[in-house]
């Protein structure tokens, strides 16, 4: 397994794969996936990045397939940049240009969000979440967590159209998951206004809310 800082035209995002090379065209392919064709990777030790991340980095460690997987671990731009020293960095590997049919399969494969892990109350709202943003969010058609719980542990992924897929319990799959507000990122909550929106996956496989 491998950790990489990516570098994107908006901006760095940090990866583990278990591909064995960053230049391998399977994982330029996966990444093309994600809407970046364009890039320059750095390796980063697996050791700084778990000293760093702690319970995040293992909980992304245990969804990676055994061979050929790919998932993001953190895509705060500035928070990337200034996690890490050059002195951290190995060398960098430049994307090739992608084209005939590794780019056109890339560009038919269905668009899919980075795993949500969360917990939700008993009314099926958001009071946790390993996206800040989505704090705050209500599972619809609502949901309610089993008897006698006072909190619930979920993850899931959301595909194109809004709908919760892959998700733990499966319950929750084909719902939606509304945020009836505007996100504060600087502190770590949201603010109630309307309309409400779904989240949904963008270009690079990471959330909006449309």
């Amino acid at each position: 397994m491998k950790a990489a800082m990516v570098f994107t035209g908006s901006g760095p995002i940090l990866v583990l794969t278990t591909f064995e090379s960053l230049e391998t065209p399977e994982f330029i392919q996966r990444l093309a996936v994600r809407g970046i064709s364009k890039f320059i990777a750095y390796e980063v030790a697996l050791e700084t990045v778990q000293a760093r991340y702690g319970s995040r980095f293992s909980a992304i460690r245990r969804d990676l397939s055994q061979t050929d997987d790919l998932r993001v671990l953190d895509i705060d731009g500035h928070h990337v940049f200034n996690h890490f020293s050059f002195e951290e960095l190995g060398p960098p590997k430049y994307s090739p240009t992608l084209q005939g049919e590794a780019g056109h399969e890339a560009e038919e494969e269905k668009l899919e969000s980075e795993w949500v892990y969360a917990k939700i109350d008993e009314y099926g709202k958001m009071v946790e979440a390993s996206y800040i943003p989505m704090i705050g969010s209500q599972i619809h058609p609502s949901v309610l967590v089993e008897s006698g719980a006072s909190s619930n542990n979920v993850r899931f992924q959301i595909d194109d159209q809004g709908n919760i897929i892959n998700a733990f319990p499966q319950k929750l799959n084909g719902r939606k998951l509304i945020l009836h507000g505007k996100s504060s990122p600087a502190l770590g909550r949201t603010d109630t206004v309307m309309p409400s929106c779904t989240w949904k996956p963008d270009s690079s496989g990471d959330w909006m809310c449309a």
